[in-house]
């Protein structure tokens, strides 16, 4: 194989909860014929939807199977001989499920157990496609709304109360007594209304749902909170997810923003368009807000109630900042954001395949021009090369060989 760039040709995701052409205005790129809707541009070597080489006539899986070393560099088979991550823009017109993805070890452990179970990965009742963690990252382009990690019991039990429903009323009381004992007991009882709510039957759920809805509807022009309460009922009507955000941390984040969720951390994307990068797994737990397979015994074990992982930070890109590289705990992947004005970058220093994205601008790189929303993928036998020109760029790259 040759050491060179490999430019690639990316394609939509038509998900129902996609906007009709937000991606394609804001890369100022024009849009793919037809009505569906595009909920995100998947960029990288997935399988459900790999990005085509187009110097090799491949899609870019089967071109990296057929050159792992080359590609991935000599440490490709700590990566299973497959890109380690996966690039993502994604535009939300309406909320997402409610997710929670397993660890690592989980993840193995899992999968392992379905395997030998006789459930096959395309089964609606399988919760692990794989044997990996799903860690990822959400950078916003626009105003980008989410619900992530758990409030402090206290901020919970005071959100409850507003919605004043009857079958909630003991478990503020629980929550705001747990304020004064210790962080096991507080995540003790968390663990405890979590089930409790996920299990809830359907006629007390439709009552809470009822109550919940007519009240927040009065205050929803003033109360954000109850806005979404309101507005997840209108999409989805009786189910439990509509009570998150008075649980989950609601988060909007400004473009320029991003926030990493980890393993355990229960979230939903609610709103808005952002690059999102994520580790190379379908494993996915859900919890609310869908039609799909819940499996709430294990959702319930591989979900996290310790404030470490619920503690979301909200990370901010600095204006006129030449390079930033976002907070990232795995090795997985790394999301780095350069903003070049008539100027040079030198790639291949990661010593693995690194994917890079033109959001805005225009660069060049061995005798070949990239503008908006066209990407390459840099070989780890092609390091060295200089990307140079005017343009926002995500660099995506790999720690894996260095653990």
């Amino acid at each position: 194989m040759e050491s060179k760039i490999i430019r690639l040709e990316n394609s939509y995701q038509h998900y129902d909860w996609g906007t009709d052409s937000d991606i394609a205005k804001i890369l100022a790129i024009s849009a793919p014929a037809g009505n569906l809707p595009l909920a995100e541009l998947w960029v990288g070597a997935h399988p459900n939807l790999p990005s085509f080489a187009v110097e090799y006539n491949l899609a870019l899986d089967q071109v990296i199977e057929q050159n792992p070393q080359a590609i991935l560099g000599e440490h490709c088979q700590l990566m299973a001989n497959k890109l380690p991550y996966l690039f993502k823009i994604l535009s939300a017109k309406q909320a997402l499920s409610i997710q929670v993805h397993p660890s690592k070890a989980q993840a193995e452990i899992g999968f392992k157990l379905e395997q030998q179970a006789g459930i096959k990965t395309t089964d609606k009742n399988c919760n692990y496609k794989d044997d990996n963690h799903k860690p990822e990252l959400i950078y916003a382009l626009t105003n980008f709304s989410a619900m992530a990690g758990f409030r402090p019991v206290q901020q919970m039990a005071q959100a409850l109360a507003k919605l004043n429903v009857e079958l909630f009323t003991p478990w503020c009381n629980k929550l705001l007594v747990a304020t004064e004992q210790s962080e096991s007991t507080q995540q003790q009882i968390v663990e405890e209304f979590y089930a409790w709510l996920l299990y809830l039957e359907q006629e007390p759920l439709e009552l809470a749902c009822a109550q919940a809805v007519a009240n927040a509807k009065k205050l929803a022009e003033t109360d954000v909170e109850l806005y979404w309460v309101a507005e997840l009922y209108r999409i989805y009507g009786v189910d439990s997810g509509i009570f998150f955000p008075l649980i989950l941390n609601l988060i909007v984040l400004q473009p320029g923003q991003a926030i990493f969720l980890g393993a355990g951390c229960p979230h939903a994307y609610l709103q808005g368009t952002g690059i999102e990068v994520m580790a190379n797994s379908d494993n996915v737990l859900r919890g609310g807000l869908t039609q799909k397979f819940m499996d709430r015994q294990e959702l319930i074990k591989v979900t996290r109630y310790d404030s470490a992982a619920n503690n979301i930070q909200v990370q901010q890109l600095s204006r006129g900042e030449r390079e930033h590289t976002f907070d990232v705990p795995v090795p997985d992947f790394q999301l780095q954001l350069l903003n070049l004005v008539d100027d040079e970058f030198v790639c291949g220093q990661s010593g693995s395949a690194e994917l890079y994205f033109v959001v805005k601008g225009c660069v060049q790189i061995d005798g070949q021009n990239f503008t908006n929303g066209q990407a390459f993928l840099l070989p780890a036998s092609a390091d060295g090369l200089t990307l140079s020109g005017t343009a926002s760029v995500a660099r995506v790259y790999t720690q894996l060989h260095l653990n």
